[in-house]
């Protein structure tokens, strides 16, 4: 079908045409202006479409790269606090057990010296009463002895 578009070519079809045939042609006319404009402006939308897909993709890309590379860099901050804390929990437990080794060497030196004090009281006690017993026993002896020849 042709496309008409002068007014003179209507007016000529339009005499020497029927009107259903001259209707369908012009239809047909503009049904193809309609498909090639059509046509012509989704091309326009698809290449549109597709610039804004590679620029969102860009800009996806660009966050993504901004946010790995802000997650990485908390995580080293992170390790960083994290070993600090070890390093400082390790100083005050080396320093805690230090001091309870001190006060346990310490409360030694102290129950040692209350232990050895008391030792020497024991001995010398012991002495005493060893003695204290002896002389007892040699009394008792003296006596018996006195009782035996007194008789």
């Amino acid at each position: 079908m042709e496309e008409i578009k002068k007014n003179d070519d209507y007016m000529d079809m339009s005499l020497s045409v029927s009107p259903e045939k001259y209707f369908d042609s012009r239809f047909d006319g503009q049904e193809k202006l309609f498909s090639e404009k059509f046509n012509g402006q989704k091309a326009q939308f698809e290449e549109r479409f597709n610039n804004l897909e590679a620029k969102f993709d860009e800009r996806c890309d660009n966050l993504e790269a901004k946010f790995d590379e802000r997650i990485n860099s908390l995580e080293i901050k992170l390790n960083a606090r994290i070993d600090g804390l070890e390093t400082k929990f390790e100083e005050q437990y080396k320093s805690l057990e230090a001091k309870i080794d001190e006060r346990i060497n310490s409360l030694e030196i102290k129950l040692n010296a209350r232990i050895d004090g008391l030792e020497t009281k024991i001995d010398a006690l012991y002495k005493i009463l060893t003695f204290g017993f002896g002389i007892i026993l040699a009394v008792l002896a003296v006596l018996v002895a006195l009782h035996f020849l007194g008789r």
